[in-house]
């Protein structure tokens, strides 16, 4: 479907774009200087008896939809650790309702980050089949991917990070692959389904029951860094499972980037999608979820930001679009990449109908980002507190305009690094 360009009244005539400069928001340097080689040499550690009850063993490692730094170093360092102790492993894809809810399009996206059987030199085995391998005293069924559970064993692998939708001690994480990932479609529908408020306790039951009746031989929790890296990797026994994800969880929380200036009266944001943040953009940084019992613990941690502006989906989101509906305004090239298949299942499953709706889009970059000025209940548009980013990950280098530098000289952590400049778009209308 194409969406047209609009001739709409769109109350911006007299609006100028201001002047930017570039500011380096500075952010511990925490990084690990070899997180493959800290997973290998924990992995060595290891009790030896553990080792050598997988000689001759199926194992599948759990390969989600994030992009994760090292992601292919790391899932190939578990592979042929796991192969030279005489084990068989596997990868299947743990990530719920993602890449259209098929086995080929969750294969597929796999193979975007080489987590893929040439890459790995391991088969990736994928199906939406799932066993229902225990319910709970409500009736909360549990669900477990059938070749995990035909499996010796599966090791749970993931990145451990605050949610985009709720607040409590386990949020994003080792529980949550379990819940949702590899729950597949139909566990991740029927999770969502009892809604965000009970989402962390819901995690914990759950989670108990499936460790119950398969065998999760360990696993493998990482923190990134707010420098888009690695802060910390760790292997987690199974006795320790609950108690090393909540302090992953807290100190994920405590080294998350965010924007640092406290209010923003237009935010550009270059890029959303499906591997950057589950709701496409992280509401931990822009304060913006679609869940109102959730949402005063979200602003308490994002800048105040008046309006919000969508230029463009990932490649790897294949139209995702998640997330487009807690913006004011995406711009033509944004709305004419959205896969609404792609989108409405990946919001149906979540039940989080207003993410994906689509909001007012502009004829082009610059019609976009002059509407969201035009009406942001500025006194003097002129003096907007204009901030572009990349994408929500990407926190370390922005853009913000003239109007900031009185806040920024407030702050020892942000730099200005540029002298003042103006944008430049294309005969399109467009920034690129």
């Amino acid at each position: 479907m194409q969406f047209p360009k609009v001739d709409k009244k769109s109350l911006t005539e007299g609006i100028e774009l201001p002047q930017m400069v570039k500011v380096r928001q500075v952010y511990p340097n925490i990084d690990m200087p070899d997180p493959v080689g800290s997973l290998r040499e924990q992995l060595l550690a290891m009790d030896p008896a553990t080792i050598a009850s997988l000689k001759d063993k199926r194992i599948g490692i759990t390969a989600g939809s994030r992009g994760l730094p090292h992601y292919r170093e790391l899932m190939k360092c578990m592979c042929d650790t796991l192969k030279e102790w005489g084990a068989q492993p596997f990868v299947f894809p743990a990530m719920g309702s993602h890449a259209g809810a098929t086995a080929e399009g969750q294969k597929a996206h796999l193979a975007q980050f080489d987590i893929s059987e040439e890459y790995l030199g391991v088969p990736v085995l994928s199906t939406m089949d799932v066993v229902e391998v225990a319910t709970l005293d409500d009736g909360f069924p549990v669900y477990c991917d059938r070749y995990a559970y035909e499996a010796d064993g599966i090791i749970i692998f993931n990145k451990i990070k605050p949610h985009t939708h709720f607040k409590y001690k386990h949020e994003s994480g080792l529980l949550k692959m379990i819940c949702i990932g590899v729950g597949k479609h139909l566990g991740a529908s029927e999770f969502h389904g009892a809604g965000y408020d009970e989402f962390g306790p819901n995690l914990e039951r759950v989670s108990k029951a499936f460790l119950e009746k398969v065998n999760v031989v360990f696993s493998v929790g990482m923190v990134q860094s707010p420098h888009d890296d690695i802060s910390h990797i760790e292997v987690i026994p199974t006795d320790k499972f609950f108690e090393r994800d909540a302090a992953l969880q807290a100190m994920a929380k405590e080294e998350m980037p965010r924007l640092k200036l406290p209010r923003i009266d237009v935010l550009v944001i270059d890029e959303v999608g499906k591997e950057i943040s589950g709701a496409g953009m992280d509401p931990n940084v822009t304060g913006r979820t679609e869940r109102y019992s959730q949402m005063a613990g979200f602003h308490e941690i994002a800048p105040d930001i008046e309006k919000l502006v969508l230029l463009d989906i990932t490649e790897k989101a294949h139209g995702n679009a998640t997330g487009a509906g807690v913006a004011d305004i995406v711009s033509y090239r944004f709305v004419n990449k959205i896969d609404l298949a792609s989108t409405y299942t990946n919001i149906i499953t979540a039940k989080s109908f207003q993410m994906g709706a689509i909001p007012l889009y502009g004829n082009s970059d610059e019609d976009a980002i002059k509407m969201a000025i035009a009406h942001a209940f500025l006194k003097d548009p002129t003096n907007v507190k204009l901030v572009r980013i990349k994408n929500t990950l990407m926190l370390e280098e922005i853009e913000c305009s003239v109007a900031c530098l009185d806040e920024i000289a407030k702050h020892d952590d942000m730099e200005v690094v540029s002298e003042p400049y103006t944008w430049e778009f294309n005969e399109e209308g467009n920034l690129w």
